[in-house]
């Protein structure tokens, strides 16, 4: 017969991943080694023929100038975080990364034509609703496309591939579940009901990771509210169909089909980036 003297069970631990100390520990790891990313990318330049004899400073210029070098560097950057993030949380879950970060790729075979549909038709209707509200004339993600025809390829190859997959990774595939995950957490403890759960808990997990994930591209559009916004409402669908599919590769999928509308209308007017200067008028 149970004791009621006897103490309680404990509360559950915080077994589902990724949880917040996940997240946290990722951030921790990812933003020194983009910083190393980035140093590497200048020692690697610094041995090139072409800018052997150039300075450090200049070559910092450079590439935060110049999409044929920056995009590069930017790439190795993220090449770098990936392999150290999938092979520091298969160590510490002892189980496939794929796994433990909800990547669940059939999921997005499954849906892949929808996925590509809805990022579309997500960058197509910010482009109308950008109409009507207050942004930058010129962007510099914008300047930058129009300095060579070269980089602005680069800066399409990687917006649709690595840029998508660690923002994914970073967003939605950490900071999103550390969040949602925490009030499971609170639910499991019986502190808070599923209804809370759902209604609160999850739109303010949802809101606490797209407002740094728009600040992240507030560089790209000078700080300006209009496409900030428009940024995080594109979060917003994001962490939506991660969670309804709970894939990360399905995210991915609408991230990179969004990302390619934003190349979509340049591309065709300069004919293939052949003549940017189209983009002046």
């Amino acid at each position: 017969m149970y004791d009621w003297a006897e103490p309680g069970p404990p509360a559950p631990a915080l077994q589902e991943k990724p949880h917040f100390g996940h997240a946290a520990l990722f951030f921790l790891v990812a933003l020194p080694l983009l910083a190393a990313g980035q140093y590497l990318s200048l020692v690697i330049a610094h041995a090139l023929p072409v800018y052997r004899h150039k300075s450090y400073s200049h070559l910092v210029h450079v590439m935060a100038s110049d999409a044929r070098l920056g995009i590069p560097a930017q790439a190795l950057a993220y090449l770098l975080v990936g392999l150290v993030t999938v092979l520091l949380f298969r160590l510490l879950w002892r189980e496939p990364f794929s796994i433990g970060i909800h990547w669940n790729g059939q999921q997005a075979q499954r849906r892949f034509l929808s996925l590509v549909v809805i990022g579309l038709l997500v960058g197509f209707g910010n482009t109308i609703i950008g109409n009507y509200l207050p942004m930058p004339k010129d962007p510099p993600i914008l300047m930058d496309m129009m300095k060579s025809p070269g980089g602005a390829w680069l800066m399409l190859v990687f917006g649709i591939t690595a840029a998508p997959l660690l923002e994914e990774l970073a967003f939605r595939g950490f900071l999103l579940p550390g969040f949602v995950n925490t009030f499971r957490w609170l639910m499991h403890k019986d502190d808070i009901s599923r209804s809370t759960l759902n209604w609160v808990g999850i739109p303010v997990s949802i809101l606490l990771t797209s407002l740094p994930f728009a600040m992240l591209h507030a560089g790209q559009v000078s700080g300006a509210w209009g496409p900030l916004l428009l940024i995080g409402g594109v979060s917003v669908v994001l962490c939506v169909v991660r969670l309804l599919t709970d894939s990360l590769a399905a995210s991915a999928v609408v991230h990179a089909a969004y990302n390619f509308t934003l190349f979509a209308g340049i591309l065709i007017q300069t004919d293939g980036f052949r003549h940017l200067g189209k983009l002046k008028g």
